[in-house]
């Protein structure tokens, strides 16, 4: 018999997936056309991928581009989703900002359902969270390049969900250690967010400071859903090598990932979608695509999966 647990006002299957299956959302290749060319689709780069795996994870690519109907089944048969960071604009027909604001609307109309469905953004990804919410593009000019830095943690942080279960080592870590990633020219601040009406929605969950004193939002969860942002990149701790950058590969860093990925692939979890069939999952999944080693061509990217148009129009979703 199929019992049910109730949490946080969410339903949870007993069967929930131990082997979840998360899409990342892939974006326009304006920044890599220096390494790659001019004429592919779209990409998304290695590293979030293996930051997903190493947790458990299978992942399948998000296509930007595509009707409503696709987003739908991508919620619907995955159990979570990622936007990562990378270097695009917003307001594109058809690009990373109008595919985000479809699957975050998709996604509180199912948890709102009761099926547990977490997002994840990391960086833009984070930026484009109150964006998908309203519609504005409220981000504040910033400039943090090449930088780590320990966290501001707010007040009340040991609330939230993304820390209230963190190790005390990773709190320690991450309180007086160097091993937040930094690499943007936008964010968002608190000021903003209280500007567009967003802080009664999201909670701000950790700070920091740019080169210029701007401080801004380095975390944040929403308070009703399990939709969580870094503005720091977990992901490069690990899986990026780009010498002279300052990306910090210490121990402590390999563990503040770690905990990063758990975290994000533990709320998946939660979830207890599944594809329809065996064969659509496997024809899905990242593994059909093979990465390219960008990181030999000079871009800060090891490894990036690069799409054509006809990865999109021969998609079986």
């Amino acid at each position: 018999m199929l019992r049910l647990l109730t949490f946080t006002g969410f339903i949870l299957s007993s069967y929930a997936s131990d082997t979840p299956i998360i899409g990342i959302l892939s974006q326009e290749t304006y920044i890599l056309r220096n390494y790659i060319g001019e004429f592919h689709h779209s990409f998304i780069v290695a590293s979030y991928v293996k930051f997903l795996e190493s947790a458990g994870a299978r992942v399948i690519p998000v296509w930007i581009g595509k009707d409503d109907d696709y987003y739908r089944k991508v919620v619907n048969y995955t159990n979570g989703v990622l936007f990562p960071g990378g270097g695009t604009y917003f307001n594109e027909t058809g690009g990373y900002g109008e595919a985000a604001r479809k699957l975050y609307n998709l996604a509180k109309v199912v948890n709102d359902k009761g099926t547990y469905y977490p997002i994840f953004g990391v960086c833009l990804g984070l930026q484009v969270l109150p964006y998908a919410e309203k519609g504005d593009d409220i981000r504040t000019d910033c400039e943090l390049k090449h930088v780590a830095l320990p966290l501001k943690f707010a007040e009340d942080y040991e609330k939230s969900k993304m820390f209230s279960k963190a190790p005390d080592e990773v709190i320690n870590i991450l309180k007086t250690k160097n091993v937040t990633y930094n690499f943007h020219r936008f964010c968002l601040t608190e000021e903003t967010l209280r500007g567009d009406k967003l802080l009664q929605e999201w909670k701000v969950t950790s700070t920091d400071k740019d080169i210029n004193g701007i401080e801004f939002v380095s975390s944040m969860e929403n308070s009703k859903y399990p939709f969580y942002g870094v503005q720091f990149h977990p992901e490069k701790n690990v899986f990026e090598f780009k010498a002279g950058v300052g990306i910090p590969h210490s121990v402590e860093a390999v563990k503040v990932t770690q905990y990063f990925a758990n975290f994000f692939v533990e709320e998946c979890r939660k979830n207890g979608n599944k594809f329809p069939d065996h064969n659509l999952e496997e024809r899905t999944l990242i593994y059909n695509y093979q990465p390219i080693y960008t990181g030999m061509k000079g871009s800060a990217y090891e490894q990036t999966y690069v799409f054509e148009k006809s990865d999109l129009e021969q998609s079986v979703l």
